[in-house]
């Protein structure tokens, strides 16, 4: 079935969305799995390639770096190439990319490999929430995010187990080579289930803006990731500080003058846009203080197993991964403010609650606190995220896509810097640790988390604010999607 302007609806027909679904539901839990299992199979890598910690910590470093820098370049790929085209070449990279990590036989090939399946995962994670926006209209898409977003939960949840289970029976090769079945059977649903969308406009590439912009994303995470490692005021992260100041700046001017620009940069007039991207960025870098430190209490302060670790923060996952389709089918109905609000409102208690954290909490208060935040961070992601796509013109559903991925990406990457920040500064004050002792060490430990979770919750409550300043609700999309055979 082709349909045109003229037809009665520009979306998917009813019976054929489900079916389009399931391609992009398989490939984010591919994605999610691949990202969450390698860390617990570092250590084996490290001994089996005879690599340093320092040196195997980029197998995971390399991967983030180039989906970061590329996701804003991979989501305009698709507004200017076709959207199924670029995910379909996505999950092609990201699968055959998988296969090679899985025969590397030396660390330096393993992040080289790496970095190419870094490539083929921002191409998909840009382009699939935009093929949402294509296949769902704006009264369901809330629903559609949910789902996603439950296969995300899915993919956190069970990786750090599966991850160990595969490594421990099967080799850590192996967690590399259980994509290879998901990407064909992904690339196979995708010809089968989704149709090719319309090219607006066949124009050329501006690949100054993607190098300029590029260039200021690696320099911004790097330093975000590395300042506590190499000193903040060390020459390395001083000159990655200096790049991430110029290329910005190089990439506004390049921008403003392209006929095509990478990034429309007049979309940030839009409030909803704005408030949703700022919004997004604050409450995922208020999550990953959490997941940050959290294991570190767990483990080094109360003394439990790294397993039972991993229990405790199955929490978070699990509840969004129930909460999440729910919000967003009930913010096709109702609206998307009401829940952001609401849900970051019980982010920020939720943080709260963590700062009350001692040397002796119960384990029943901690999980209690953890499916808080699970329940806020499920409320506020789908609405959030449909408010934000349905913000833009169809011919930009990939930049408004690319800026879904990157805002989570970079409120990771800022919610650990600072989080770290914060508990070394705090934890090295004289008033606060001035003993040398254990006792004192420990009282120096919670203090400091406390210092951090309250920060946290301020991070949740300054993206509500966000929220409330957006502009009148809109609930019907600014431009109607074609879609052709």
């Amino acid at each position: 079935m082709s349909l045109s302007p003229t037809d009665s609806s520009p979306f998917y027909p009813p019976e054929e969305r489900i079916r389009a679904l399931l391609p992009l539901a398989l490939v984010s839990i591919a994605a999610t799995l691949n990202s969450s299992v390698i860390n617990v199979s570092l250590p084996v890598i490290s001994a089996e390639l005879n690599a340093d910690i320092g040196v195997v910590d980029w197998v995971v470093q390399a991967y983030l770096l180039a989906v970061t820098a590329l996701l804003m370049i991979s989501g305009r790929l698709g507004d200017l190439y076709g959207r199924r085209r670029i995910y379909q070449f996505g999950i092609i990279i990201f699968t055959a990319s998988s296969a090679l990590c899985g025969f590397a036989d030396s660390v330096e090939v393993l992040i080289a490999y790496r970095v190419l399946q870094g490539i083929g995962a921002a191409l998909i994670v840009s382009v699939g929430p935009a093929l949402i926006g294509t296949v769902f209209p704006p009264n369901q898409r809330g629903k559609a995010l949910g789902i996603l977003g439950t296969t995300v939960s899915v993919g956190l949840s069970i990786g750090p187990a599966v991850g160990g289970i595969i490594t421990d029976f099967l080799g850590w090769r192996y967690i590399f080579f259980v994509n290879i079945p998901f990407g064909i059977l992904a690339a196979w649903l995708v010809i089968r289930n989704l149709k090719p969308d319309t090219v607006f406009k066949k124009t050329g590439f501006d690949i100054s803006g993607g190098f300029t912009l590029a260039g200021s994303l690696f320099c911004l995470l790097m330093m975000l990731s590395r300042g506590n490692e190499w000193g903040w005021s060390s020459p390395q992260i001083l000159v990655l500080l200096g790049g991430t100041i110029l290329f910005p700046i190089l990439f506004t001017v390049i921008e403003k003058r392209s006929p095509e620009p990478i990034f429309e940069l007049s979309i940030f007039q839009n409030r909803t846009f704005s408030s949703a991207t700022i919004a997004g960025f604050l409450a995922f870098s208020s999550l990953f203080t959490q997941t940050f430190l959290l294991p570190f209490y767990l483990i080094q302060l109360r003394g439990f197993q790294a397993a039972q670790a991993g229990l405790f923060l199955m929490a978070v996952p699990s509840v969004m991964a129930v909460v999440a389709p729910t919000s967003g089918a009930l913010s096709d109905k109702i609206g998307t403010r009401g829940l952001c609000v609401a849900g970051l409102f019980i982010q920020g208690i939720s943080f709260v609650m963590l700062a009350m954290l001692g040397t002796a909490t119960s384990s029943g208060f901690i999980v209690a606190a953890l499916l808080m935040t699970g329940l806020g961070i499920g409320m506020f992601n789908p609405p959030n995220n449909s408010d934000l796509l349905s913000s833009v013109p169809h011919e930009r559903l990939g930049n408004a896509s690319g800026m879904l991925g990157l805002t989570r990406t970079l409120g990771m990457a800022f919610g650990v810097a600072l989080s770290s920040v914060i508990f070394t500064s705090v934890k090295s004050l004289p008033l606060v640790d001035n003993r040398g002792d254990e006792l004192a060490s420990a009282s120096a430990f919670v203090i400091a988390l406390h210092w951090v979770f309250l920060v946290g919750a301020g991070l949740a409550w300054l993206g509500m604010i966000a929220v409330l300043l957006r502009g009148k609700e809109r609930r019907e999309p600014l431009e109607k999607p074609i879609i052709v055979d």
